[in-house]
């Protein structure tokens, strides 16, 4: 039980079936896919939806640039929107 936690903690989006592969192969337990679903209903381990935070996220330059520019009208602002396309659009978004 502490194993299964341990690899859920270390990657909240891993699979029951890479769950199964790292107890066979590191612990060489044998356990089916079903017995690891029902240990971590039992942990109250359930599937949660994972948020993706901007990588660009940086609260240091967001409160610099709030002391810098925080004094100006918002009627003198214009915002622009970046076209972009994310690579990462493929990741899984429940784990």
């Amino acid at each position: 039980v502490d194993y299964i936690s341990s690899l859920i903690l270390a990657n909240p989006t891993i699979y029951l079936d890479e769950i199964q592969y790292e107890l066979e192969v590191n612990l060489n337990i044998q356990v089916s896919l079903s017995t690891i679903y029902q240990t971590m209903v039992r942990m109250a381990i359930t599937n949660k939806k994972i948020s993706a935070e901007a990588a660009e996220r940086d609260e240091m330059l967001r409160a610099t640039w709030m002391a810098v520019n925080g004094n100006i009208p918002l009627e003198y602002m214009v915002w622009l929107d970046e076209a972009s396309v994310d690579d990462r659009t493929n990741l899984r978004m429940n784990g």
